[in-house]
């Protein structure tokens, strides 16, 4: 369904978000489609990528096996957090997800200490890990029912975004940056500028959101659309053909190509908060973008380049 998403109003203004009743489609029992996509990171999500992670030194590679260890019983405790309603025994069961994510944010700390250096070969897989700590923070502040001067919906929304754009889009710019390293200069500059333009687009996104500035409710998403996009296409260039399984260079060339549409759909609806222009509204993005994100673009990239 598209519809402008000014509300009818398609005057030029702040941009605020507050949704109070259940946007998304129920799917499974009490569950919506929102809430399987955030599942699906402790389940699916994180223990591909966690494997993948690259980090260096002594103390980093310990933080993330140890996380690795944890993860299983973390993902138990997140699926279980949807069994009472929202509160504190929901919030306690949360916890054990923010811990694991909690040790993997400390392995990236690690890693920034002990290679002593801030270059994107170094900075993403720690930023990766940073955001996959602000993501279990948010599911516990969702879980405990605490909205921090937000609707409930936005607050799952945020939880899922540090999962999916903040934690596994940028570990993907971070294998690719890796995989580039015998390509020429420009190609890893290339790959370097997009996994930086990932990470400064996640937070601003998260920001602009947060704080309803209309500038940064579009620059967030742009970032993040321009970082993922250059990523994708790096990948279905030089990444996807040079892999040897089959299988693997099917899924990355299946995540590179899908994310287009999601990317550009989010862009739109970004700038349709602040300009008069239509835009899907937020049950159908939920939909479309949540599900090609999530399944086709992170699920399958991460498959990807575990095969590869």
């Amino acid at each position: 369904m598209v519809s402008c998403a000014c509300g009818g109003d398609c005057a030029p203004r702040r941009y605020s978000v507050r949704i109070t009743a259940q946007p998304f489609p129920i799917l499974v029992g009490p569950l919506s489609l929102v809430d399987l996509l955030l599942l699906l990171a402790p389940v699916g999500v994180a223990p591909l990528g966690l494997r993948l992670v690259l980090v260096s030194g002594q103390s980093a590679p310990r933080l993330l096996r140890l996380a690795r260890v944890l993860q299983p019983a973390g993902a138990v405790a997140a699926i279980l957090s949807f069994l009472p309603r929202t509160g504190l025994a929901a919030a306690l069961l949360a916890a054990g997800w923010f811990a694991v994510c909690a040790v993997a944010g400390l392995a990236g700390l690690a890693e920034l200490i002990e290679s002593r250096s801030f270059w994107p070969a170094h900075l993403l897989s720690a930023a990766a890990l940073g955001f996959l700590t602000v993501a279990g923070a948010w599911f516990v502040a969702y879980r405990a029912g605490i909205s921090l001067g937000y609707s409930t919906p936005i607050v799952e929304l945020t939880a899922v975004h540090f999962h999916y754009a903040g934690f596994a889009a940028t570990l993907m710019s971070a294998l690719t940056l890796a995989a580039l390293r015998q390509r020429s200069i420009r190609v890893q500059r290339t790959s370097a500028a997009a996994g930086l333009l990932v990470v400064a687009g996640t937070p601003i996104t998260a920001t602009g959101i947060a704080i309803g500035t209309a500038a940064l409710t579009v620059i967030g998403p742009v970032l993040l659309a321009a970082g993922i996009l250059t990523t994708a296409a790096l990948t279905l260039l030089f990444i996807a053909p040079a892999r040897r399984a089959r299988a693997g260079r099917a899924l990355l060339t299946i995540s590179a190509v899908v994310v287009v549409v999601p990317m550009l759909l989010g862009v739109d609806y970004a700038a349709a908060r602040v300009l008069p222009i239509p835009a899907l509204d937020l049950r159908t993005m939920a939909i479309v973008h949540g599900d090609l994100n999530a399944v086709f673009y992170v699920l399958f990239g991460l498959a990807g380049w575990s095969m590869a």
